[in-house]
């Protein structure tokens, strides 16, 4: 490991863990009544209405949860076949887009929460938003396209800008909440789905042994810090911008418990059904074998779905900073196609192969993002303070 990489990752581990016990702190110390009984709201500047619970987790879930869900079966997997056993592998997968991740999304939430009229702020969320959409975009069309057993510049684009087509259609015609819920429940949908496929030859036996030293060295490996560091640091200012647009009303620890255990009990409960039927998953292929004609449109559909919500609330945010940025010169709904190409014009470089490492951006915008990070932990301090 080289000296650039090795501060990679001293510094996405040690960032994580501050976020972690920050979290932690935050829940434990800030009451959410006051002493007539009343609730104590977290403060937002933003002039939506606040969200009903229900409604607020489903955006939660639009916030990055369904993308990432939508390709880790995979990642769950190469570790199985990298020698680990199914707890360790299914440990790694809910840590890697659970809490751990989360609590930098938090931290930055909050910090989003008393600063929303920030221009670095905004102009953070929205470089992160085009290039963490896109990047997505890319990874999952590839993943859902080798589920195919099709895999062609040809279908990843089409199949991208249905998804960003419906998105932006949603955004325009602000069916965000609607699309949340459709999102929540096709993540159940296809939960069910998945339970319900006939295996044949599928034999449970117990799950034995404990974590061993195999997992720790796998999950605090160079490629993770990288994953920390390069991936979901280059997603904190897009998710945390999000929910500080959401989180209007909703008290610390509603907060601090939905972003954080949410999260985590959906990627382990997803992981767990994949690794059960991995023998399913990993025999999805519509081009050599058609009865995953089935399980491939419900993938798919999924697919599509998770990203649909996951754009439609980018773009709400996008739409509104560029708005703010403009000082109103630029109508919200105008601006709504233009983001839409944009992200779609950088997919196509990344599968054209004219951009030939595309997780790149994520290394150099994590990088530039640091700095919020800081003044995000910063803010949560004060918080902390402020408490006592």
């Amino acid at each position: 490991m080289d000296i650039f990489n090795q501060i990679v990752y001293w510094t996405g581990s040690l960032t994580t863990i501050v976020c972690i016990v920050l979290c932690f702190v935050l829940f434990f110390t800030c009451k959410s009544k006051n002493a007539k009984g009343e609730r104590i709201e977290l403060d937002s500047k933003t002039e939506e209405k606040p969200w009903p619970l229900g409604t607020w987790i489903a955006g939660v879930f639009v916030a990055g949860t369904g993308v990432a869900l939508m390709y880790a079966p995979g990642d769950l997997v190469g570790y199985v076949q990298q020698g680990l056993n199914p707890v360790e592998s299914i440990t790694m997968v809910a840590l890697l887009n659970g809490a751990p991740v989360w609590a930098l999304y938090s931290v930055m939430g909050l910090w989003y929460l008393k600063h929303m009229d920030s221009k670095i702020g905004k102009l953070a969320a929205m470089l992160s938003t085009v290039l963490g959409m896109s990047i997505s975009l890319w990874t999952g069309m590839n993943t859902v396209a080798r589920f195919i057993g099709l895999s062609f510049p040809g279908l990843k684009f089409m199949l991208a800008a249905i998804t960003v087509m419906v998105a932006m259609i949603s955004a325009r015609n602000n069916l965000l909440k609607g699309m949340s819920r459709l999102a929540f429940l096709v993540f159940f949908f296809a939960f069910l789905a998945v339970l319900s496929t006939p295996l044949t030859d599928f034999k449970f036996s117990p799950i034995t042994g404990r974590i061993t030293g195999n997992f720790w060295r796998e999950y605090f490996c160079g490629a993770t810090a990288a994953s920390w560091i390069f991936w979901f640091l280059s997603w904190t200012p897009t998710v945390s911008r999000w929910l500080a647009h959401i989180s209007k009303g909703r008290t610390m620890k509603e907060y601090i418990a939905g972003t954080m255990i949410l999260p985590t009990v959906l990627a382990a409960v997803w992981m767990a059904v994949s690794w059960m039927y991995q023998d399913v998953i990993m025999g999805f292929n519509l081009a050599k074998n058609i009865s995953s004609f089935i399980p491939c449109v419900i993938f798919i559909i999924s697919g599509i779905l998770f990203m649909t919500g996951t754009l439609d609330s980018d773009c709400k945010v996008f739409t509104e900073d560029l708005e703010f940025l403009s000082r109103g010169k630029l109508n919200r709904k105008a601006t709504i196609p233009w983001y839409g190409l944009f992200v779609l014009f950088v997919f196509s470089l990344f599968i054209s192969g004219i951009i030939r490492e595309p997780f790149a951006f994520n290394e150099y915008s994590s990088l530039i993002f640091m700095p919020l990070i800081i003044l995000s932990i910063m803010e949560c301090v004060k918080i902390v303070r402020d408490s006592h």
